[in-house]
């Protein structure tokens, strides 16, 4: 910031400006003002030689281009004035053209200052005119000047025509400079421009792609909503066959107890403590399927939100779900189940995963029709982690297809007995549900999927 002028003199110098730019006029009115001079202003030549006129500045400040009188042309008129001949003028050029300077002397203006001009060398030259000091003065001899110029005294012997003349190639030099900098500030602006042409292109590609990665999400969400339905349809499909394995006994086990009642009445054997006892095996039959639908009720009912579970419970209340299938087809179950930290997750989906997991054996089991077929459950810890293996004795999987059996439609199976959905959500509700991993491999006589959450 330039120091503020506190001198008496300073603040009673009024000074002029005219520029047909009023933004333009306010900020050097406002700089002025600041160092303290009266300022007045003048929209054009006219305006300013009423004001001049009538009330004289000290100070012209004017810009050369203006409309109705340029800046020459007040000059011009004001040199003609009574008053006006020794009144200080300063114009202000775009340094456009080196005619400018011989028109700036032929008009008897005092100085010119290049816009956009320095207001430091600005106020310099104000507080010269102001103060009388003159860049340049006669020499003691002919011919001889004397230049003032940061604070030192150049004497400099030249006539006026070389004087004129290198003022003019100083100027040209200058006005060659300036048309530089305006080719390269329009070339800077023309790259300005394609440069926010292309932000813009690249700004509408990045929002229209990020609207089809949007859709494309959508599109697999949908998928992965109606994957889990189809497994949900599929797996319920197995539950009613596993809930007629669940029921086959306990109503066979009725059905005798009724023909029992009625063989007893018939032979005279039926008395009062025998109904009550047949009757409370009937009703203890009947509560144990009414549990049985309770239980396959609320493996089909969602969990809303996760929760911390214990793998133990839910691989227990799974094999009981199955435990009908599983004697009638006289697979047999061993269970090891070791101490493991809880986990966080959906304990329904959890219970599905291994339901998903033991069908594909017990349909294994089936199809290569397995003399002694047996399915092993471990529930151990792995490094803080909750680890189940379920192995069977079914020889395996073959190794042209064991990479591919958790891609979704995947399947071996006969048509209609197997969706190829299963093992995918399988995986799916381990690895993005619960953050763990679902594995297979062939081991021994069968097949191990191992999960570690």
């Amino acid at each position: 910031m330039i120091g503020t002028e506190n001198s008496a003199a300073a603040r009673q110098h009024r000074i002029l400006i005219v520029d047909d730019s009023p933004t333009q006029a306010k900020l050097l009115e406002q700089m002025l003002a600041e160092q303290g001079y009266r300022v007045s202003s003048a929209r054009n030549g006219s305006e300013a030689l009423q004001i001049i006129a009538s009330v004289p500045p000290d100070l012209v400040i004017s810009d050369i281009l203006m409309p109705e009188m340029d800046g020459f042309e007040l000059c011009r008129q004001v040199r003609q004035l009574p008053h006006g001949a020794q009144m200080p003028i300063i114009l202000l050029t775009h340094l456009n053209d080196p005619s400018d300077v011989l028109h700036s002397l032929e008009v008897g203006a005092d100085y010119f200052v290049s816009k956009p001009y320095s207001q430091k060398l600005l106020l310099s030259r104000i507080r010269a005119v102001l103060e009388g000091v003159r860049l340049c003065r006669q020499g003691e001899v002919e011919g001889e000047i004397s230049v003032g110029y940061r604070g030192r005294q150049y004497r400099v012997h030249a006539d006026c025509a070389h004087t004129l003349e290198l003022l003019l190639a100083t100027y040209e030099m200058a006005a060659e400079k300036n048309q530089e900098l305006l080719g390269a500030q329009a070339l800077l602006s023309n790259l300005n421009r394609e440069l926010e042409k292309r932000v813009l292109e690249r700004t509408a590609a990045l929002t229209q792609e990020t609207a089809e990665r949007l859709q494309a999400l959508e599109e697999l969400r949908k998928k992965d909503e109606v994957l889990m339905q189809q497994s949900r349809q599929a797996a319920m499909g197995e539950m009613i066959g596993n809930i007629a394995h669940q029921w086959r006994q306990p109503l066979n086990a009725v059905g005798l107890l009724v023909q029992d009642l009625t063989l007893s009445y018939e032979y005279g054997n039926f008395s009062r403590e025998y109904l009550e006892s047949s009757t409370g095996k009937i009703m203890q039959m009947v509560r144990h399927m009414s549990q049985t639908i309770d239980d396959f009720r609320n493996f089909f009912t969602p969990d809303k939100e996760k929760s911390e579970f214990h793998l133990e419970k839910v691989l227990r209340r799974t094999l009981a779900l199955i435990d009908g299938s599983l004697n009638d087809k006289g697979i047999t179950i061993e269970l090891d189940a070791g101490e493991v930290p809880s986990v966080v997750g959906h304990p329904n989906e959890f219970s599905q995963v291994l339901l998903n997991i033991m069908n594909n054996a017990m349909d294994a089991f089936s199809e290569k029709k397995v003399r002694s077929p047996r399915l092993k459950v471990t529930l151990s810890s792995h490094e803080d982690r909750a680890v189940v293996t379920i192995a069977d004795n079914a020889g395996g999987i073959p190794d042209d297809i064991i990479g591919r059996i958790f891609e979704p439609y995947f399947t071996t199976k006969e048509q209609g007995k197997g969706t190829g959905i299963g093992l995918f959500m399988a995986k799916n509700i381990v690895e993005k549900s619960m953050n763990g991993s679902l594995t297979v491999c062939n081991i021994g006589e069968g097949a191990e999927f191992r999960i570690e959450v």
